[in-house]
């Protein structure tokens, strides 16, 4: 990046725009001053270029709040206008900062918010903050920070450049020499780590459920060995030898084969047993079933016959119903009816000579109505004519009202509005309260956005370390403490075995001796003096062997050897479990402390861990998580109460803005708009009340007394007209019914004379029928007479009893041709022996299921776990891999605790400080030179990156921290150019063709400041620009081309010298 020019508007103390600072002019000879009273606002043009690219200023202890100028005018904008090329490409950047400033018009002050754009050559502008600081960003490859250090050494800062961490320089070494690839193979290689593991433990975990569902005949002999692997496997958590495990499945699905070919034997031999049983039991079963049959026909046939004169007698009965229901009832019916047509006929014969009585009065009456109606016929002229007067007068009417209900409203109103009046000048009162509260507030909690910005990053930063600590708590030390009791038991088994392999060695001891004695015994057994011993050939024996009493053979002499060998297999067995195990605890403790150390050694806790064992970490992790939980804790309740304050910030300010911008302009309409209502109000009311003088002479007060007059006339008028036509029409109807009550009367006497001759007929005819059929009355006839359905029940009763006597007699007579020759046979006992051998099929067919069960399953866990076999051994060798190439990378694979990235890193630091001490050694005639802490590599990782100096006077290193103020300065000098060099040189990363340096000097006597100057005249030139900021005398007289900035009352000005 390099500086091409620079506009500077109303920021800082420059109170308007001031003329651009051309870069340009400097590239001849590189190196510029720039010179000033202290307060004059020298750093201000630094700050202005780091503002420009980054929205923040050069240095750590300025602010962004007010960077607005005091002097600036309303109508002058502050803003910062940068250009810069950047590797061939120029850009240009405009950023303005957020500040209030005072209306142009009228009173109180508004809010311009920051803005931002980035012009690149050749393609659309960038806008928003946070795309321009993006983009910067991404095409510088720094931030700000790093910016600062490669670009930029602020007031105050020196002694930081040179007294840097190791991680603060790591991230911009990480840059320059990109190196960020190393960590990113450090990441992929955890990750192929973690997966490939992962995929091993599943693998290893489904081999293990696979084989504790295999499944054997506790009878069997290989039950006991497959329980003790299960055992093993679930104890130790693994699959120490899956051919093991594949060839006891082997074994138990070959013995369950035999076995089934046995057991099936056996089940076709009970099979063929139990369908003979079957077959006995069924032939007894249809021989009863037919006695049994026979028997029931014939209590059959009995019953039938008690039934059939109790069936005789119901058929005459049905006789005589059917005669009365259906010959005789029929004329009694008829007979009855017509009595009861005579009777109905004179009772309404009775009924009519009532009626023409009371109709002849009601006649009667009905006339003098009439006649008394007919004498109000005179009232209806005048009542007309009242009506006719008040429906002319309508209109008039309506008018005054209408102007009377006007006349009130508009008093009303006016009322009104002068209440409006006073609630006006009210909400304006309330509302000057109102901007002034809102500005206090928004004044108080101004700051309240960048706490809370401050507290989430802290929080988060936090809650990573709290995660990874209590990672190590709840998951890794558990699993530490798993592996310690599985390295214990797989030590006391290793003891248990040890013992058992010593009392099999001394077993076997002592029957050697046994055995050798007693064959020395059986050889000297009847060996007589002058005879050749078998064993050593002498022919003198003076003490001959004898018989021990304790006697052994060699079968149990070979036994005691076998067990011998067995145990020394177990006891080398349990030894190599028990390395094993001991070594995964030592590599996961490694792991362990690696993994403490690096929370313990974060910025963030910054523990010193040198010399702690891994229970004094531990000790420390835990305090540690404590710690973070309680700061996180803090954090959420301050994050909270910030969060509720930025939000009343940003309410207040939206409600600020709407109160000036909206409802001042709000009221002042309202008073507007309530004058020319209340102007309006006034003439309205002067209109109508002239016009209801007009309308004073009406014959009624208002128009409501004149409609119910009106109402009233007419009411009456209706009940006259409607008296006379009701008297009319009831003197009509009345004559009427008296003449038809007459005509109906004559017509019911001529009817009733042939009704009582048709009853006369009708009775005899009933008589006749009664004697025809032998019913002695009525009475007798009427108790034959039944329903249809009573009829037809009583019919299908004999009916059925005559089909069901047919049935039995040809049922019973073919049953006894069936039973000839039978006998009841007693089933009982051939019924429990085929439950007898109905249970042994059961029981051998179960057998056979559950071995054809355990073939299926054994063989389908065998099939499992061999296709698991290749991905499990193959995931082992993976994770093998990765890990010690994750190891490597990491940096644990020795005593060391160094990267790959860092290593990297520390060879590229080596260069920057040697280019360094190319400048440091002439500024300090030779004394001094920068080196990196060799010694801290192999010890900790976090200060690979830190600086001493030696001091070639001495002899001796020291601490950079330790340097004089002008030595600080000299040695951070020169390390900034060191590493501006390197960027510079290092095009893939960073570039960087621009240094500046802001005071300093001061502390630099006569003879350094001139070394000083020829290094920097030395770096500077057409590539590379060099500014300076101080008030030193001997660099205003060195350096030509200034940049002179001048403090007045109204503002700082600027003023470009170009030394020409």
């Amino acid at each position: 990046m390099k500086p091409i020019k620079l506009i500077i508007s109303a920021f800082g103390p420059y109170s308007k725009e001031m003329p651009e600072i051309n870069f340009e002019q400097f590239e001849e000879k590189g190196l510029f001053l720039i010179s000033g009273d202290t307060g004059a606002g020298k750093t201000t043009i630094f700050d202005a270029i780091c503002f420009a690219l980054y929205g923040t200023t050069s240095g750590v202890y300025r602010d962004t709040k007010n960077l607005r100028s005091e002097y600036a005018d309303a109508n002058v904008e502050s803003f910062v206008d940068f250009y810069f090329s950047h590797q061939g490409c120029n850009y240009h950047v405009l950023r303005q900062p957020a500040y209030e400033r005072s209306k142009q018009r009228g009173k109180g002050t508004i809010t311009e918010k920051e803005k931002a754009v980035l012009y690149i050559e050749g393609k659309a502008p960038v806008e928003g903050l946070t795309q321009v600081n993006n983009a910067i960003k991404e095409l510088l490859h720094i931030d700000e920070k790093q910016f600062k250090q490669i670009a930029m050494i602020a007031q105050g800062e020196f002694w930081d450049l040179l007294n840097a961490k190791t991680e603060q320089r790591t991230e911009i070494l990480r840059t320059i020499f990109m190196t960020g690839g190393y960590k990113n193979i450090e990441y992929k290689l955890k990750d192929r780590m973690d997966n490939s593991n992962g995929k091993r433990l599943r693998t290893e975990q489904s081999i293990i459920l696979y084989f504790n569902d295999v499944k054997a005949d506790e009878g069997d002999e290989l039950f006991n060995e497959l329980e003790d692997l299960k055992e093993k496997a679930n104890r130790s958590n693994s699959a120490w030898n899956i051919d093991e495990l594949l060839s006891t499945l082997d074994s138990l699905i070959n013995a369950d084969n035999e076995k089934s070919v046995y057991v099936k034997e056996d089940l076709v031999k009970a099979d063929e047993e139990l369908n003979r049983y079957k077959e006995a039991l069924a032939l007894a079963k249809t021989n009863n079933s037919i006695l049994m049959r026979l028997s029931a026909l014939e209590e059959e046939h009995l019953k039938l016959e008690e039934q059939s004169g109790e069936i005789a007698n119901l058929e005459e009965l049905l006789k005589r119903q059917k005669i009365a229901t259906y010959e005789v009832n029929p004329s009694y019916v008829s007979r009855d009816a017509k009595a009861k047509e005579v009777s109905d006929t004179e009772s309404k014969i009775d009924e009519k000579k009532n009626r023409i009585t009371i109709a002849k009065k009601e006649a009667k009456e009905a006339d003098d109505n009439l006649i008394s109606a007919n004498k109000r016929k005179p009232e209806l002229d005048i009542l007309k004519s009242q009506i006719n007067k008040i429906t002319e007068e309508e209109s008039k009417y309506q008018q005054r009202d209408e102007l009377s209900k006007k006349r009130i409203s508009l008093q009303n109103d006016s009322k009104k509005l002068a209440d409006q009046e006073v609630d006006i000048n009210r909400k304006e009162e309330e509302l000057k309260n109102k901007i002034k509260s809102l500005k206090m507030t928004i004044e108080e909690l101004k700051e309240k956005p960048d706490n809370l910005s401050n507290v989430l990053s802290e929080t988060k930063e936090l809650t990573r370390l709290y995660e990874a600590a209590n990672d190590i708590i709840s998951n890794r030390i558990k699993e530490r403490n798993k592996r310690i009791d599985d390295l214990t038991n797989k030590q006391e088994a290793f003891k248990v075995a040890f013992e058992a392999y010593e009392n099999a060695v001394n077993e076997r001891v002592e029957a050697e001796k046994i055995i050798e004695c007693s064959r020395a015994g059986i050889l000297a057994k009847g060996l007589k003096e002058g005879d050749k011993c078998p064993v050593c050939g002498s022919t003198h024996h003076p003490e001959l062997a004898c018989i021990s009493t304790s006697s052994i053979t060699e079968e149990d002499f070979e036994k005691i050897k076998n067990k011998e060998e067995l145990l020394q297999k177990d006891k080398s067995k349990a030894n190599t479990e028990a390395e094993v195990a001991k070594n995964a605890v030592l590599e996961y403790e490694d792991q362990l402390r690696i993994t403490i150390i690096d929370c313990m050694e974060d910025s963030i806790l910054d523990v010193q861990t040198d010399g702690k064992n891994l229970e004094e970490l531990i000790g420390l992790i835990k305090d540690a998580e404590v710690i973070l939980k309680d700061r996180i804790k803090s954090n959420t309740e301050s994050e909270t109460k910030l969060k509720k304050e930025c939000e009343l910030l940003e309410k207040a300010r939206l409600d600020y803005d709407t109160a000036i911008e909206k409802e001042t302009i709000e009221i002042e309409k309202e008073k507007e708009v309530l004058a020319q209502k209340k102007n309006d109000n006034k003439t309205s009311l002067t209109e109508c009340e002239t016009r209801l003088k007009t309308l004073e002479d009406l014959s009624y007060l208002d128009w409501n007394t004149a409609i119910s007059e009106k109402k009233n006339a007419e009411k009456k008028l209706q009940e006259i007209t409607e008296l006379i036509d009701d008297a009319t029409d009831r003197k009509t109807q009345a004559d009427k019914e008296l003449t038809a009550t007459e005509a109906e009367l004559n017509t019911l006497r001529s009817g009733l004379d042939i009704q009582k001759k048709d009853e006369v007929n009708l009775k005899e005819l009933l008589n006749k029928k009664l004697l025809d059929y032998n019913f002695d009355s009525v009475d007798e006839m009427l108790s034959y007479v039944s329903s249809d359905e009573e009829l037809e029940k009583t019919e299908k009763t004999i009916n059925e009893f005559k089909q069901a006597k047919a049935l039995n007699k040809s049922q019973l007579s073919q049953a006894k041709e069936d039973a000839k020759g039978k006998k009841i046979v007693d089933i009982e006992k051939q019924k429990n022996d085929c439950q007898k051998q109905a249970m042994i099929v059961d029981s051998i067919r179960k057998k056979e299921n559950d071995i054809l069960n355990r073939i299926k399953n054994n063989k389908d866990k065998q099939e499992k776990i061999f296709a698991l076999k290749e991905d499990f051994l193959l995931s082992q060798k993976e994770y093998s891999v990765y890990k010690r190439l994750y190891d490597l990378v990491r940096g644990t694979t020795g005593n060391g605790k160094i990267t790959l990235e860092q290593y990297i890193q520390a060879a590229g630091f080596d260069g920057i400080i040697a280019a360094a001490n190319r400048r440091l050694k002439p500024m300090s005639d030779n004394q001094y030179e920068l080196y990196r802490q060799e010694d801290s590599l192999g010890k900790k990782s976090n200060n690979f990156l830190d600086l001493e100096v030696l001091d070639n006077y001495t002899g001796h290193r020291r601490p950079v921290g330790n340097l004089s103020g002008g030595e600080s300065f000299k040695a951070s000098l020169s390390l900034a150019l060191g590493l501006s060099d390197t960027v510079s040189s290092n095009l893939g990363g960073v570039q960087m063709d621009a240094l500046f340096i802001d005071e300093g000097f001061g502390t630099l006597d006569r003879k350094s400041i001139d070394s000083a100057m020829d290094i920097l005249i030395n770096l500077s030139g057409s590539n590379k620009l060099v500014g300076v900021i101080s008030h030193r005398e001997e660099l205003i007289e060195n350096i030509p081309q200034q940049i002179r900035v001048s403090k007045t009352k109204d503002g700082s000005h600027i003023e470009i010298d170009t030394g020409i």
